[in-house]
């Protein structure tokens, strides 16, 4: 009798949760800032307006979106009404540390804004990264595995602004020799050695004999010895990086194997040992990743600082919705030429203005199709596209 009442008891709440509509686990236990504004949506019941379905319909479609950037690149988004959110994916280059940085216009400070940071996985699906709080105005990424990134930018709801976004990047890793820089590289990735028999598998650094080599990540000396071709070397390696630094042509080595080191400490001295004998002190660095030997080490040092065009004035266009003038070709990111067109437009088409740059805007179609356009001459147009379809 007990086990059929026990048996009763478990057949009411399934069916019960059947029944039910599902709330997604992160409006039970939400995290992130974006994940608790929605849990007090939903206890006001405002996915059951109209305004409320397209918030949260947006909010999960852009997470889709398709088009691309790369940095470094600034943009000025609109967030509000019909487009509540956006998204753009982002590759960022091997050996990067990606920095995100937003700023909301003055008059638009007291209204939400929400940010989040993913990687798309082998399925497509998007898993969330990092996301921005109230104390935490950046967002920094390391790209390691070459990962495709989505940014999800986002207002509340029944809210309107215009959030400006700045991507840099850093290099993942301090550069090698203490006080020098980019300037004292000497011989660059892929040169020709021996007669061409091999190619360069790192870069070289001038620096004078005796100049210390320092530890470019937090990690622990994993070898140390002579060979032929890099007289005393120390390779260098972290438990939180798939790479293992090279240094060669050392003049003596100042540490020895299983010595945890951080960033700066002295690993060795610049000298000529190996085959580097009849030319002048340098450094050889090298970069080894696990599985699949050398990589470029340029991009992981380069320190020098990148160009960035400036964004424009805010224009009266942004968010609205407007007439082309002439035809232009829509691309799939604001590289223009360096990316695919999607289509060509003709003179007189309507867009939408979601976003601007130094150099043309972020526009969606009619047909609910997003790009980037170079800068054409608009008029205005008296009513909005509906983004609600």
């Amino acid at each position: 009798m007990k086990y059929l009442i026990r048996l009763l008891i478990v057949a009411l709440v399934i069916g019960f949760a059947v029944s039910c509509k599902p709330v997604p686990v992160s409006h039970w236990f939400p995290v992130t800032p974006l994940e608790h504004y929605e849990k007090e949506l939903f206890k006001a019941k405002m996915e059951k307006t109209a305004a409320g379905q397209t918030w949260f319909r947006v909010s999960d479609a852009v997470l889709n979106d398709s088009i691309f950037s790369l940095a470094p690149y600034q943009e000025r988004f609109f967030l509000g009404d019909s487009v509540p959110a956006q998204a753009i994916r982002l590759n960022i280059p091997e050996g990067r540390r990606l920095v995100i940085a937003p700023s909301r216009e003055p008059e638009d400070t007291s209204s939400h804004f929400f940010m989040e940071l993913y990687k798309i996985k082998h399925n497509g699906k998007p898993q969330r990264l990092d996301y921005i709080s109230d104390k935490s105005q950046t967002l920094t990424y390391t790209n390691d595995d070459s990962d495709t990134l989505l940014l999800r930018l986002q207002t509340g709801l029944g809210e309107k602004i215009a959030v400006s976004l700045l991507l840099t990047t850093e290099p993942a890793l301090g550069f090698p020799v203490s006080g020098h820089d980019m300037s004292s590289v000497i011989s660059f990735w892929g040169a020709d050695r021996d007669g061409g028999i091999r190619s360069h598998e790192g870069i070289d650094i001038r620096a004078k004999r005796g100049t210390p080599v320092v530890a470019a990540q937090n990690g622990f000396v994993t070898q140390t010895g002579t060979n032929n071709l890099g007289g005393k070397v120390v390779f260098l390696s972290s438990m939180n990086s798939p790479y293992s630094l090279y240094y060669a042509h050392l003049d003596s080595q100042l540490v020895s194997v299983g010595k945890r080191v951080v960033v700066g400490d002295t690993l060795g001295l610049v000298g000529n040992t190996g085959n580097a004998i009849t030319t002048a002190p340098h450094l050889h660095f090298g970069i080894y990743a696990r599985g699949s030997g050398a990589v470029n080490p340029l991009s992981f040092i380069d320190n020098r600082k990148e160009k960035i065009p400036g964004l424009p004035e805010r224009s009266r266009w942004l968010g609205d919705t407007v007439r082309i003038r002439r035809k232009a070709n829509l691309y799939i990111s604001p590289q223009f030429e360096q990316s695919g067109k999607i289509a060509s437009i003709s003179a007189n088409t309507l867009v939408r203005i979601l976003g601007e740059m130094a150099k043309g805007f972020r526009v969606e179609l009619e047909n609910g199709t997003k790009g980037y356009i170079p800068t054409v001459p608009f008029e205005a147009y008296s009513k909005q596209i509906s983004l609600n379809k």
